[in-house]
């Protein structure tokens, strides 16, 4: 049976920061933590949600969440282009693995304009690991994001493969349970140091591998 394998990106074949803090010191700022107290967490989640549907550009996100941290423009800037950390190790040899399989692969990531032009450049990691994807749907583009039921259609009329065709990974229940109701295979990774063994274990026991 030809298979399809949807994979998540973030803490699925990408590494990426452990959360805004994190993000920030990476980025040499250490934000106190008040700052970040449930509403403002809040408002800043609401931001990403908008330009993971492209509702607004990635730079009037920036200015915005500047506001809410009062941090300058700049810093936003540069912590949100460093928030993608490279692939994980294993990740390019499993893509490699499946296409010699005869599966054909896809990611579908709730992202944005500048992530996706990191984790898609060529001359970069991470790009030369995610254009190994035989597709490539990332919700800014789509302008639906995960959990929303039209992106998981979007993905099956155009890869042209039935629900039962397809296993997908992903690191949120929510995401994963929108899936399998469609009847997908999917499979929930937990945050780990690196789960592509763990996604290669699974795609042996599906008889994809």
């Amino acid at each position: 049976m030809k298979r399809l394998v949807v994979f998540d990106l973030g803490r699925v074949l990408v590494r990426i920061c452990d959360g805004w803090q994190h993000a920030f010191e990476r980025a040499g700022v250490a934000l106190p933590q008040d700052v970040l107290d449930a509403p403002t967490r809040e408002r800043l989640l609401e931001g990403v949600k908008r330009i993971e549907v492209g509702d607004i550009p990635v730079e009037a996100f920036c200015e915005e969440i500047a506001g809410h941290l009062r941090v300058s423009c700049e810093v936003v800037t540069k912590m949100w282009q460093g928030y993608c950390l490279g692939p994980f190790d294993g990740a390019d040899r499993l893509l490699v693995d499946l296409r010699a399989a005869g599966a054909t692969t896809a990611c579908l990531s709730n992202t944005n304009a500048e992530h996706w032009r990191t984790l898609t450049d060529p001359d970069d990691p991470h790009g030369r690991v995610i254009n190994r994807l035989d597709h490539r749907f990332a919700s800014h583009l789509l302008r639906a994001r995960k959990p929303n039921e039209a992106i998981y259609e979007r993905v099956e009329r155009a890869t042209g493969f039935d629900p039962g065709q397809i296993t997908f990974f992903d690191d949120v229940e929510e995401n994963v349970a929108a899936a399998r109701g469609r009847g997908w295979r999917t499979h929930l990774i937990e945050r780990c140091e690196n789960p592509i063994p763990t996604i290669r274990k699974y795609l042996v026991e599906d008889n994809v591998l």
